[in-house]
């Protein structure tokens, strides 16, 4: 406690570092397994227009989210996705990608803020 003149005390704060750390992992952690989460619907999704089904779904789903964790980069799945729909002659543009991303990501944290109130 750290006092003044007039005798008011005031708490000295400590900052544990082993706290933070743990903290900052916490976060970082929650933060690789919502955009995996996110990234694996959005390959489902495009898998799905694509016409995959069952082991081809899947082995795209892991491609997609593979993609994502050697290279952290979300213009890179875009890119694929929309290469992939080229190929097909899906007629999609980057914007509804981007739309569909971010309706994924609002419907995670929904779900994440629902588990959080129980």
């Amino acid at each position: 406690m750290i006092g003044n003149s007039m005798g008011y005390k005031m708490p000295m704060f400590s900052f544990n570092k082993s706290s933070y750390e743990s903290r900052l992992l916490n976060l970082l952690q929650s933060s690789f397994f919502m955009t995996a989460r996110r990234n694996k619907i959005l390959a489902k999704w495009a898998g799905g227009r694509l016409g995959y089904k069952d082991s081809a779904l899947n082995k795209y789903i892991r491609n997609i989210v593979f993609t994502h964790i050697m290279k952290p980069n979300d213009k890179k799945i875009i890119n694929k996705i929309l290469s992939d729909f080229k190929k097909a002659d899906i007629k999609i543009t980057e914007e509804v990608i981007y739309q569909k991303i971010k309706a994924i990501e609002e419907r995670i944290k929904a779900k994440q803020n629902l588990k959080h109130v129980d």
